[in-house]
């Protein structure tokens, strides 16, 4: 008998599923679910059963649960594998931790690629079709027409410097070069055959294609390496005007050196989902520059991500029960970022 430990959400959506994969590699399934209720804790026979995680946003965004969670998971004495249903898990509580008891950490990276490339495409089209005009004209209830020197350039021809082509990079990619935009990647791993972009290269050619950017999306992971990636100098390397994508994370970008370029003008705009701080403090200059969009991490959201991330968690689970190799495996060692 193999016990997961899941919410109740996804035992009534997904149990017999769930129960089926494993009656197919011979065995069977069962679940404990965390109790409801502040300061409620899971028995500790409970905790001995179990020998995976799915944690998802059922779990991970309710309070009490998650707090239930926090108070068991390392006192499991058989867990041997845990599924996030972010898509990164640097940020999560207790992954080093796990990661030394040997526990295998899966994520979900793929399952929000879409909406996370679709919020990202929404704040470069505002930024070039001037919305952040609009916006101010429309809550200061004034007409505010962009006439003669502020028309926005056309985005067919603009270049665009697109540091991540993992999946959430390869469908912006995708969806960029629909609209007439040339996309030069930066990635470690070579071109593969059928990839959405124009030029792709490794990151030590960063400084050299920074001024050929007219937009610089970031939609790379946080790692020692991408730490601060985008600083000063990055953005005096930047042609002026360029703009400024962030669906990656805060901390690859170097937050004052972004706050004074915008404030000189050399950086033309930016559509930021993540930041350094979060929730983003009430006092951040960044609220009220013009030209910049703030979106509160939430460049994931939709109502699909949920069934995404759990059929890649019953997938996952069947490959270990098989004992074949799971898929987005994490090596949690690479995730070790120091400030």
């Amino acid at each position: 008998m193999t016990t997961a430990l899941v919410s109740r959400q996804f035992v009534a959506r997904f149990g017999d599923e769930f129960k089926a994969v494993a009656e197919r590699a011979g065995q069977a399934a069962s679940f404990v679910t965390l109790p409801e209720g502040p300061g409620a804790r899971l028995p500790q026979t409970e905790r001995d059963r179990i020998a995976c995680i799915f944690l998802d946003r059922d779990l991970r965004f309710n309070e009490p649960l998650y707090a239930a969670y926090r108070d068991m998971v390392l006192a499991a004495p058989n867990l041997k594998w845990i599924h996030y249903t972010s898509s990164g898990v640097g940020q999560q509580e207790f992954v080093f931790e796990l990661d030394a008891k040997a526990v295998i950490i899966t994520s979900s990276t793929g399952s929000n690629a879409e909406p996370v490339a679709q919020t990202g495409l929404t704040g470069l089209l505002m930024l070039a079709r001037g919305f952040g005009t609009y916006i101010r004209g429309q809550h200061a209830h004034e007409w505010r027409p962009l006439r003669g020197s502020a028309l926005p350039d056309d985005l067919r021809g603009q270049t665009l410097l697109l540091i991540g082509v993992g999946a959430v990079g390869s469908v912006f990619a995708g969806y960029a070069r629909t609209f007439g935009l040339k996309v030069i990647g930066v990635r470690r791993s070579p071109l593969k055959p059928g990839e959405p972009v124009d030029e792709l290269h490794p990151p030590s050619r960063l400084p050299e294609l920074l001024p050929r950017a007219d937009w610089i999306v970031i939609a790379c992971p946080l790692t020692q390496e991408t730490l601060n990636l985008i600083d000063a100098a990055a953005f005096k390397r930047m042609k002026k005007g360029a703009r400024l994508i962030n669906i990656g994370r805060g901390e690859i970008v170097d937050e004052a050196a972004l706050i004074a370029a915008l404030r000189s003008g050399h950086l033309g705009g930016a559509a930021l989902d993540a930041h350094r701080q979060e929730p983003l403090p009430a006092d951040s200059p960044l609220w009220d520059l013009p030209n910049v969009i703030i979106s509160p991490h939430n460049a994931s959201a939709s109502t699909g991500n949920e069934e995404r991330c759990a059929r890649m968690f019953i997938a996952n689970f069947g490959h270990w029960l098989r004992g074949e190799p799971m898929f987005n495996v994490q090596d949690v060692a690479k995730l070790k970022v120091k400030a």
